[in-house]
């Protein structure tokens, strides 16, 4: 399946195009302490996030694949709820050109394409199949659910680390094993980035959050109160080794939207053409980018 189409699929959220500075949320709370407890810092961090039943929301997504050359920013709409339905509909030029829809429903998931009047489709699991590491599994939890597997795992100040806006925590593992690395702003106590480490403690996979708001206001420059849910409008993730990246910028998101089954509907042409997801392509710019499967490794997953 081609890297351009994965990556062109997930917003998410995701994941480095402007990276996350330290333009937030405005909290009216005292700054992070960095003497406490790690892991009540990351408590209170994951706590602040609370789980939504569904989400709609429209944005701008940016998309670069170093290896290919290849870079795509488009209008992006999403929906997505908690029965495992994911949709993101993506289009060009003010709307002028459809770039791809993308629905996953469970198991299932399809891309179409318009150009090529081609929908491509497949099972969920064939991706692990294909060079380009993406879990839409992944995207639709960073939306609609705070990262509460956190809270399960000790925490501790990260070692050689001096950082100027944030507080870095390692999970407190033993020496030489894959662990995560969280990075919480100093200023407002809010994740900033997720980051999947190797054996020898280089990034994997890093997820980073911005531009956190309320729910119930959903505008910049307003306090937010200790009391209130946050959402981060900014979501991005990025594989360094892979030098990929997807950005998720929302401009508005309606938590808890009212879904329904047709907000899930390929709108696809009469003369559509129906294919394996094995046999994706993409033409979102001047050539398409053809399908590459994943060359076998024994290299153990993180």
């Amino acid at each position: 399946m081609s890297k351009t189409i994965l990556l062109a699929a997930c917003s998410v959220a995701m994941f480095i195009l402007s990276g996350c500075g330290d333009r937030s949320r405005t909290a009216s709370g005292s700054p992070v302490d960095q003497g406490a407890n790690p892991n009540v810092l990351v408590q209170e961090a994951v706590e602040t996030r609370t789980t939504l039943s569904s989400l709609a929301g429209k944005g701008v997504m940016r998309i670069v694949d170093q290896p290919t050359k290849f870079g795509l920013t488009v209008n992006a709409d999403v929906v997505a709820d908690d029965s495992s339905r994911l949709r993101i509909k993506a289009d060009k030029l003010a709307g002028a050109i459809q770039a791809f829809d993308v629905v996953m429903l469970g198991d299932d998931i399809g891309f179409y394409v318009p150009t090529q009047k081609t929908l491509y489709h497949g099972k969920v699991n064939e991706l692990q199949n294909f060079a380009f590491r993406f879990d839409p599994e992944e995207v639709l939890q960073q939306m609609l659910r705070p990262e509460t597997y956190l809270l399960a795992k000790r925490w501790r100040y990260a070692d050689d680390v001096n950082a100027k806006n944030v507080v870095v925590l390692d999970e407190d593992v033993a020496k030489g094993r894959p662990r995560l690395r969280v990075a919480i702003s100093k200023r407002h106590g809010m994740i900033t980035s997720i980051a999947q480490l190797d054996r020898e403690g280089k990034p994997v996979f890093v997820k980073r959050f911005d531009d956190y708001r309320s729910l119930s206001r959903g505008r910049r420059g307003e306090n937010v109160t200790e009391s209130e849910s946050v959402f981060p409008y900014l979501m991005a993730f990025s594989w360094p080794r892979e030098r990929r990246s997807m950005e998720m910028q929302f401009k508005q998101i309606d938590p808890n939207a009212r879904v329904y089954d047709e907000d899930f509907d390929i709108a696809a042409s009469a003369d559509t053409q129906y294919r394996p997801l094995q046999e994706a392509e993409m033409d979102i710019g001047d050539e398409p980018v053809a399908a590459r499967p994943r060359e076998p490794t024994s290299a153990a997953p993180l």
